[in-house]
This record gives structure tokens, sequence and C-alpha cells, in this order.
């Protein structure tokens, strides 16, 4: 028996009384987030909900007030091998000279260590993750010449290689075509229909209910968590986005009952 099942708990993603200041601002309040494994989660809020500062501070790159933060039961130290992560898009330097199947390689540095050159074994794996994400034929491409859509197929790749056990993707659906979300979504399902967990800051909540069955909806404090269908609710969102509801078209298919309020 492995180290992982002997350990193996309730919750892939577990946080408790977690607390994070911008300046003395809050920019998370007394956070507690219970995500069990196998799921595809959402995070979803408004703008400046603290989404993003969420999935940073799980990772280890924003340093909280207080709180604790364990995955698999473990401190992120202890299972950094097991978590893929894909950042915002805009967050990355497109113009630095590399090429896409470069960029997917570097995913498995962890694995074979920042002084060791790749090999060929590893160079195929890489390219079967572009494979996976159609993006094969643009291995030798320089990342600053491809799409936005393209660029972000190449980010979920080099998660891919990987080969986690959980990954976060932040916003991995903005700014890409209609045929590169199909992509990712069908890709993302795969993953959890494979038994990982997939979390992912979602911003269009006309499509929570078609992607995720597991819902943690933010605003500075946690608003609702729970499966999508007990907290996807016109009560929660209203408690969520406020007045900024209103500028979301159809946002939820309410029962009669529910849509007469």
């Amino acid at each position: 028996m492995s180290e992982h099942t002997l350990h193996e708990p309730q919750y892939a993603l577990h946080i408790e009384d977690l607390t994070v200041t911008y300046h003395a601002t809050p920019a998370l309040w007394d956070i507690d987030v219970n995500i069990p494994p196998g799921v595809m989660a959402a995070i979803v809020g408004p703008n400046g909900s603290g989404k993003s500062t969420l999935i940073k501070t799980v990772l280890g790159l924003v340093r909280p007030v207080a709180g604790h933060i364990r995955m698999f039961g473990y401190p992120v130290k202890a299972v950094r091998r097991r978590i893929g992560y894909v950042p915002q898009r805009s967050s990355v330097d497109w113009d630095f000279p590399t090429t896409a199947l470069d960029v997917v390689t570097m995913g498995l540095y962890g694995r074979i260590g920042w002084l060791l050159r790749p090999g060929r074994a590893h160079q195929a794996q890489a390219l079967a993750a572009l494979e996976q994400v159609g993006m094969q034929d643009y291995a030798a491409r320089q990342i600053s010449q491809l799409s936005g859509g393209q660029q972000q197929r190449v980010f979920i790749a080099r998660a891919l290689v990987q080969d986690a056990d959980l990954y976060f993707l932040d916003e991995p659906m903005a700014g890409v075509d209609a045929t590169t979300e199909r992509t990712i979504i069908e890709l993302l399902h795969r993953l959890r229909d494979a038994g990982k967990t997939v979390i992912v800051v979602h911003h269009d909540l006309t499509t929570v209910q078609r992607y995720f069955d597991w819902l943690v909806m933010l605003n500075v404090r946690i608003i609702a968590q729970g499966s999508v269908a007990s907290t996807y609710t016109a009560d929660n969102l209203r408690k969520t986005y406020g007045g900024q509801l209103a500028l979301i078209e159809t946002p939820l298919e309410l029962p009669p009952s529910e849509a007469q309020l």
C-alpha cells in the first residue's frame, strides 16, 4: 500500500480560517473550504472577490495572515508534485523566446530537475500532452506566434504532462474561442472521470451547471459551497453578486416558484 493511500483524507483541498490582506485591506476573510477528491469544482464570484488570490495562496504564491491549508491531508510543500497549475493567460510573458514543446517540457522539471536536460522520453511525453490538446502540429512554433486560445492549450498541456492528482486553473476559458473552450472542458471532464480533482476559477455563470459538479461561491468570504445541484441557487447568487447580478444574462434556470421572486 502506498504512502498516499495510507494517508488519503476526505478532502482533496481543505482550507481552514484563512485570511489574506493587501495593505491592511482583506482580500480573503476567514475562509473555510472543503473540496472532495474526484470532482470538477468552480470558484465563482464578482471581480475583486478574491478568486485568484485564493488559488495563489493555496499554491504558496501569496502568504496568508492566518489559517492553514492541506491537500490530500498534507501541506503544499509535501505534495507539490501532485499539483498542476494553469495561471491566468494575462499573467504570462508570451514574448519569452521559447517553443510550445519547450513550455510543455517545463512541466516535467519537477521530476527531472532543472539542471538536467530533458531526454527523448521526456520530449515524447510533452508531445503526447500537446496531442491531447490538439497542438501537436505547433510543437516547434514560438509561443508568441500562437493565438490566445492556442497559448492556453499549450499551458494546459504543460499541466497535463505533470500527471497531477489535483489541478488548479485560473480562468482557463477567458478570451478563448468556442472550439478551444469545448476542447478544454472535454479534457477537464476526462481528468475528473479518471479520478483527478479539477478546481477552476470561472467567470461565466451561464455554463456552471453544464461544466461543473462542485461549486465554491466567494466574495471575500465564502458565501456557499457544495454540489452544484444544491449550491447554485438564486438566493446564493444574489448574496454573492449583489447588484452585479443584474448584469448577468440568464444566470440560472430557475423553477417557476423561484423565477417569480
